[in-house]
């Protein structure tokens, strides 16, 4: 559009001084031969008139065109704002980076969060399992003073014996769920990288297209001029 406006501006500039001369002759042929009649001044003010006109009309064209020439400046503005594709390949490679950079930051963040926590249960059972271990050491020659109180400690031992059991299997049951869940996950990862591969792809072979077509549009310009 912006060629077009100036190609336009150009030709009606060219038209403007062709018709302006040509006017100019006319005048110049007329006040010489308005020396000789009284009928020749009065085309010579018909003309004058009429070149009065033509520069009021050429006046207002300008003006109109001075008015094209700022919606263009305008346009240009804002066709410069948008960023080349240069630019927006540049930004993808930073947004990339610092994704990557994110990624990396949370996954180290999480390990740790969930190694404190692995050691924090790790610390809670071996807390549990030293008073467990002191209670019996304690109570132990007590309880081993009698048959009575030897029965009712063994009995006691049976049940926490049947609690850490129970414990474990809920542990075991946990450890599958979390096994499974990580199978899961590394199904649904391997997924996402096969996307992502296929999408690098595609953003390649788009690239290249692009660079294709401006090849050949650059060819067909040079064929047109």
């Amino acid at each position: 559009m912006n060629e077009s406006l100036k190609s336009q501006e150009l030709q009606f500039r060219a038209h403007c001084r062709e018709e302006m001369s040509r006017l100019q002759q006319n005048i110049d042929r007329l006040r010489a031969e308005s020396a000789e009649s009284s009928e020749e001044k009065e085309r010579g003010l018909v003309f004058e008139q009429q070149l009065k006109a033509e520069r009021e009309k050429l006046q207002k064209i300008r003006l109109l065109l001075a008015r094209r020439n700022r919606e263009i400046a305008i346009l240009q503005r804002k066709i410069d704002e948008v960023p080349s594709r240069a630019e927006l390949t540049q930004y993808q490679k930073r947004f990339i980076e610092l994704y990557a950079q994110v990624s990396a930051t949370h996954k180290e963040t999480k390990q740790f969060f969930t190694l404190y926590n692995t050691l924090d249960d790790k610390k809670v059972y071996l807390e549990k399992e030293v008073n467990l271990l002191n209670s019996i050491h304690d109570n132990f020659q007590q309880a081993m003073a009698s048959s009575g109180t030897r029965d009712q400690f063994l009995r006691q031992m049976e049940q926490i014996v049947d609690g850490i059991r129970q414990n474990r299997n809920k542990m075991e049951k946990k450890k599958q769920e979390n096994k499974m869940r990580r199978d899961q996950l590394n199904d649904e990862y391997l997924e996402m990288l096969e996307k992502q591969r296929l999408y690098f792809k595609t953003v390649k072979e788009f690239k290249e297209e692009c660079r294709r077509n401006e090849m050949l549009l650059s060819k067909l310009k040079e064929r047109s001029a």
